[in-house]
């Protein structure tokens, strides 16, 4: 009985799938064999200003070459989509996506230049080129030599990879993550690829049943059947996926379950809170997911330290080259013996690595300047809380009062400026009684005043050339939105009812909702209106262009925006709506409807984003603020424009 079964257990051996992990992706083509079909010959220009310089290698969505950038002098790699030339329509939804991942900058992601056409019409995406190994060929070569990844190495790598998809995560998700397009340059930076190209690539190939979305065990499973429910949880399956593998000592096999099953058994071994987060992360219940990549970050730093892990500086010998994601720094700054007032100023002003911080001002960033040189700025009323204030580091930009680093200084500073305005305003006052209490020698010397102004404006009016008209409506053009106030009055866009059924129909398919959204258009006689500022009108009409993006500065322009044009920039995006409903669905059947408030500015940019009622805060909350941020409305003239917009589910 038990030669029976041991016989069993070798056939089962046997005839389970090979480890999901290997130097290249399934279907991946080194540069050393030639991909099926046409090829970009060497010293050919596409669009304009790329010159192909070799042939790099393939996959099922796409053939890359390294080239060389005319424009600025830099290598680039160009990715043309293995798919026949698609249409404008098409072509022009996705320039949208590239036009809206090349507005996303961070130190840790590949840098998406544009999109464009070749000659024989398919499409391609230029992107940074990144020089070092994929994260896949990283682990592969430890295990050939017969070791893993550590945790602290796995945690490093991870952490900067967050830091990448948070900046994503405010305007889209990645949706294709894996070990295979995380990089690792020479200087230890982490770049994380294939962005946006990625989810295009997948998206074509689902059609055919292959690529990631179908057999990638680092893709969320949600995306195999419904990719259009794929949001930024899906990034967080991928990390705990992902991270799952950097810590199997053997790697995880290729189906989706069996790598699911075994990557929660290896990391029992783990501390719980470790192995819950990967479990919860990998788990099909959306919500049981990190809300963010930052809590995911937190959690596995969390674990790292009851592990007694020291995670900061250069690591010991054995580990990655890569750079640290914890700082000293950043240690001292958690010491709950921290001087208070020292906090949020430290560092010495001479050292250039302090000066990290850039400010906003009149839509200019001015800059860098150490902590104490924007609390200056501060104290000397050239800034407020409100001003924007990148941090260079760690890429992210918010108002003043809101950055941890500067947060209690501008609470303690405020009431002191209040008192100090309260102060002059009394002075004014006292003076003005005073100058009335003056009697006649008062009024004499304002007399006196009176006839010198006068003389002043008259010799300025007989000198002075003749005055140039500018209109009302162009001055305002002219003023940067970001002075212009937002709207007192906000008021409800409709929307036809029977079409949000069908969009947000759980049991409708993408070729359904396009044909109502197609039928919508017809009714209208026009073509929907494309977000942004030039990345959705199909590119080139050339063919060989590469997809320009271009935004709106002034707002210039004497257009009333209409609400059939607010609904087709918002109809333009309803995957991205669809999606954020859907999973609010999964979890929470009873969901009957979320109204969105923002207002649209001049320049088409929107703001003040707010999801009203008892959806704000949550996660479908969330989903629905970003894709209004992201959007881009056709510039118009006069005020920021209030709008309301309910999204009717059921």
């Amino acid at each position: 009985m038990s030669d029976d079964k041991t016989s069993q257990s070798q056939e089962l051996r046997t005839q389970r799938p090979k480890r999901g992990l290997h130097v290249t992706a399934p279907g991946v083509r080194t540069a050393q064999e030639l991909p099926d079909g046409a090829t970009l010959n060497t010293g050919e220009l596409i669009g304009g200003r790329f010159v192909i310089v070799r042939y790099l290698g393939s996959s099922g969505g796409g053939v890359s070459y390294l080239s060389e950038d005319t424009t600025v002098s830099g290598e680039v790699v160009i990715k043309v989509l293995s798919m026949e030339s698609p249409d404008n329509l098409a072509f022009g939804q996705m320039a949208e996506a590239v036009r809206l991942a090349s507005t996303i900058e961070h130190r840790n992601l590949t840098k998406i230049i544009g999109m464009g056409r070749v000659e024989d019409g398919r499409a391609f995406v230029a992107m940074q080129f990144v020089k070092g190994a994929t994260l896949s060929s990283i682990l592969a070569k430890r295990r050939k030599e017969g070791g893993a990844l550590s945790v602290r190495d796995t945690f490093t790598v991870l952490a900067h990879v967050c830091d990448a998809l948070e900046a994503i995560h405010q305007q889209t998700h990645h949706g294709v993550l894996t070990p295979y397009n995380v990089y690792l340059d020479p200087r230890g930076v982490v770049h994380v690829g294939n962005f946006a190209f990625g989810k295009i690539a997948a998206e074509y190939l689902a059609k055919f049943d292959r690529g990631p979305f179908r057999d990638s065990i680092y893709v969320a499973p949600e995306a195999e059947h419904s990719p259009e429910l794929m949001s930024d949880a899906a990034d967080i399956y991928s990390l705990g996926m992902i991270a799952a593998e950097m810590l199997s000592p053997a790697g995880l096999p290729a189906d989706r379950d069996e790598a699911k099953a075994e990557a929660i058994m290896m990391l029992s071994s783990y501390p719980a809170v470790l192995s819950k987060l990967v479990a919860n992360c990998i788990g099909e219940n959306l919500a049981a997911r990190p809300r963010s990549a930052k809590s995911f970050r937190d959690q596995f730093l969390k674990a790292v330290r009851e592990m007694g892990i020291d995670v900061t500086g250069a690591g010991p010998e054995g580990s990655l080259h890569v750079e640290p994601a914890i700082h000293e720094a950043d240690e001292a700054e958690e010491n709950l013996f921290d001087i208070p007032e020292l906090a949020g100023v430290g560092g010495d002003v001479s050292d250039p690595e302090h000066e990290r911080y850039l400010v906003q001002k009149g839509g200019l960033d001015y800059g860098p300047f150490t902590a104490e040189k924007v609390l200056a700025q501060l104290y000397a009323d050239e800034i407020d809380e409100f001003s924007s204030v990148l941090d260079r580091i760690s890429q992210h930009r918010v108002p003043l009062g809101e950055m941890d680093k500067f947060r209690g200084a501008v609470n303690e500073y405020i009431p002191k400026r209040q008192e100090r305005r309260r102060l002059e305003a009394q002075a004014r006052a006292d003076l003005e009684r005073k100058l009335k209490k003056g009697g006649w020698a008062g009024f004499a010397i304002a007399c006196a005043a009176l006839a010198v102004v006068v003389a002043g404006q008259i010799y300025y009016l007989a000198t002075r050339p003749e005055p140039v008209s500018f209109p009302i409506q162009e001055a305002f053009a002219e003023m940067n939105y970001k002075f212009l106030p937002p709207p007192k009055e906000f008021t409800a866009v409709s929307v036809e009812k029977g079409l949000l059924d069908q969009i947000f129909n759980p049991q409708a398919s993408e070729e359904e909702i396009q044909k109502a959204l197609k039928k919508r258009r017809k009714k209208r006689g026009k073509r929907p209106t494309r977000t942004g500022g030039g990345g959705g009108g199909g590119g080139d009409e050339s063919g060989d262009g590469v997809q320009e993006v271009t935004f709106g500065e002034g707002g210039g322009t004497e257009h009333t925006l209409s609400d059939d044009e607010v609904n087709d920039v918002i109809l333009a995006g309803f995957g991205g709506l669809r999606s954020c409903i859907l999973t609010e669905l999964k979890s929470n059947p009873g969901v009957r409807g979320v109204t969105v408030k923002f207002f649209i500015r001049p320049t088409g940019t929107t703001g003040g984003v707010k999801v009203q009622g008892k959806y704000s805060g949550t996660s479908v909350g969330d989903c629905l603020t970003s894709r209004f941020r992201s959007m881009n409305f056709p510039e118009h003239g006069g005020f920021n424009r209030g709008v309301i917009y309910p999204l009717e589910v059921q």
